[in-house]
């Protein structure tokens, strides 16, 4: 029910599909068996969650251990390594459908996922570290500059691995670059993301008085 729920809410998002239905597919006989075994929807999210980021969860951790014994516990770039390679595990091969980077993207829109709360359970423990490492690193920007980083970094690579799960989904494999060299440019790119540096003024015009009143 778990891999079946997943499928339906990375292809039609989180509000797009009830319980009732999830538990119809999985071949249930009653269909209110999603509502039994999860309480809600968002119980339901959570536990597919819990199942895919547990393993996710430690090879992440094994990842930052490594790093920390060799001295690169606190480099950007292992810490953005430590983000993007146990995800990228999830990610399907040709004959090999996968639809949990979808989901993830869509459940990062539902509130209360563990999407959006890392240091409330312990399978998000190592994206815990990194986030709150990456912090550290971001410290000489303004609180909420740091904030739109990580939001903007996270967003970036869940959306590009979300997109080639799409892409390998729909049988378009044949245009994409190897697993290699895509995962070693989404490294490169998200690094320069969040490491840019700050501008000291506003990319944006002043808005004009009738602008203003809009």
């Amino acid at each position: 029910m778990i891999e079946v729920a997943e499928r339906l809410f990375a292809e039609r998002g989180i509000n797009g599909v009830s319980l009732r239905e999830i538990g119809a597919v999985a071949g249930q006989r009653n269909t209110a068996a999603a509502r039994y075994h999860f309480g809600t929807k968002q119980g339901l999210v959570d536990a597919i969650f819990e199942h895919r980021m547990t393993p996710i969860n430690a090879r992440r951790v094994a990842m930052l251990d490594e790093f920390d014994r060799d001295g690169r516990g606190y480099e950007l770039r292992a810490l953005t390594e430590a983000f993007v390679v146990p995800l990228s595990e999830m990610l399907c091969d040709v004959g090999r459908p996968s639809w949990y980077l979808r989901f993830c993207v869509n459940a990062a829109f539902s509130q209360g996922s563990t999407a959006n709360a890392l240091g409330r359970d312990d399978w998000t423990r190592g994206m815990h570290t990194v986030r709150l490492r990456v912090a550290e690193l971001l410290e000489h920007l303004a609180p909420d500059v740091r904030a739109d980083r990580w939001t903007l970094f996270a967003g970036y690579i869940a959306h590009a691995l979300a997109d080639r799960e799409l892409a390998v989904g729909q049988g378009r494999a044949a245009r994409l670059s190897s697993r290699d060299v895509f995962l070693g440019g989404l490294v490169d790119t998200a690094v320069a993301l969040v490491a840019a540096p700050q501008r000291k003024t506003s990319v944006l015009a002043p808005l004009s008085l009738h602008q203003q009143e809009i």
